[in-house]
């Protein structure tokens, strides 16, 4: 089993990959085994020998995409800073980027309103361990400094994704999977600002 997960890698990732890109034209609503294997160039039966099904290759699309989300907030936090000022770049990064693919904000739609059992709600990665204790820093040098309140970095990531969600997907998607009115790039981005000092804020 473990050989065949090796050697199966690259067409795990390349599922993955076409899977992405269906959601990002069609919604998850949209993807069907059969045109992500015809895709990928293997038989629709293969698929099952990586995944369990369409909700699994859902769900690791969306542990994709809260990776990439991950690894953006790590590069604002990289670039150095105050506490504030981190958290603002993060906050507008972050809006830049459900604006610039809406198909991420629906899977992360899709995947906080599931339905799960205890063994499913494990979404954790190196990556998003990262990303809390790198907000967790963050936030206790904005507290001790006095200019945030006291909150887990987890609570306010859940916090300030669940608010950009709600905002993104407020006048709901077209066929398409577009919003039907999309917010302008940089109102959300000053939205998306506000929010984030507003769930800190002492």
């Amino acid at each position: 089993m473990a050989a065949r997960r090796g050697g199966g890698a690259a067409t795990r990732e390349r599922i993955l990959e076409v899977a992405e890109a269906l959601i990002d034209r069609r919604g998850m609503e949209g993807l069907r085994l059969s045109d992500v294997a015809s895709e990928v160039g293997i038989r629709p039966p293969s698929i099952f020998a990586h995944f369990e099904g369409r909700d699994a290759i859902g769900d690791a699309v969306a542990r994709r995409v809260i990776e990439e989300i991950a690894a953006l907030f790590a590069r604002v936090f990289a670039s150095g800073g105050g506490p504030e000022a981190l958290v603002r770049r993060g906050a507008r990064a972050f809006a830049g980027h459900l604006h610039d693919h809406p198909s991420h904000a629906r899977m992360l739609l899709r995947d906080l309103a599931r339905t799960r059992d205890s063994a499913e709600l494990d979404l954790s990665s190196p990556a998003i361990t990262d990303l809390g204790e790198l907000m967790e820093r963050v936030l206790r040098q904005g507290q001790r400094a006095g200019v945030f309140r006291e909150v887990s970095g987890p609570a306010y990531l859940a916090a300030l994704e669940g608010a950009l969600l709600a905002r993104f997907a407020w006048s709901g998607f077209d066929a398409e999977g577009q919003p039907r009115k999309p917010i302008p790039r940089r109102r959300f981005q000053n939205e998306a600002e506000e929010m984030a000092m507003a769930l800190l804020r002492p």
